[in-house]
């Protein structure tokens, strides 16, 4: 199935760090998939979120290679386009549970998802291959909609 199909069966998807970097710095491979999540959501058939953590993430490689423009160009798709969930002591705690159930699980992947299943959303999208063994949401792996 093609991730156009996927997405256009529901309304509300969480994106993770990876497929927001793909999009921004048109990533050859993945940021076309991307593109098309970004397409919808501009058509308003999609509510979209990200966690203030993911501002963190994506602005760690342009600050280091003196990339402002991309620093600039981060913030401001993300503040302006998506939902950013912020990180509260509910979102903590179960992040600390999920954890505790999934021991390879790294500590922000666990509050991404903890900060998804806030929401409600219908979908995590990644390109983490380790989170397809997170049963509480419906995981989207970039990888497996390459054609």
């Amino acid at each position: 199935m093609l991730l156009v199909e996927e997405i256009n069966k529901i309304k509300s998807i969480f994106i993770d760090t990876a497929p927001i970097i793909y999009y921004i710095e048109a990533h050859p491979e993945f940021g076309p998939l991307v593109k098309q999540i970004m397409e919808i959501l501009s058509q308003g058939r999609l509510t979209v979120f990200s966690s203030v953590l993911t501002l963190t993430e994506v602005l760690v490689k342009p600050v280091q290679l003196g990339r402002e423009y991309l620093v600039v160009e981060f913030i401001n798709f993300l503040t302006n386009g998506l939902c950013l969930v912020e990180i509260d002591p509910i979102i903590a705690e179960r992040a600390g549970r999920l954890k505790g159930k999934y021991f390879s699980l790294r500590t922000l992947d666990a509050l991404q998802i903890s900060a998804a299943l806030s929401v409600n959303v219908d979908a995590f999208l990644t390109n983490d291959k380790n989170l397809t063994q997170i049963e509480e949401i419906r995981i989207l792996l970039l990888k497996d909609y390459l054609s």
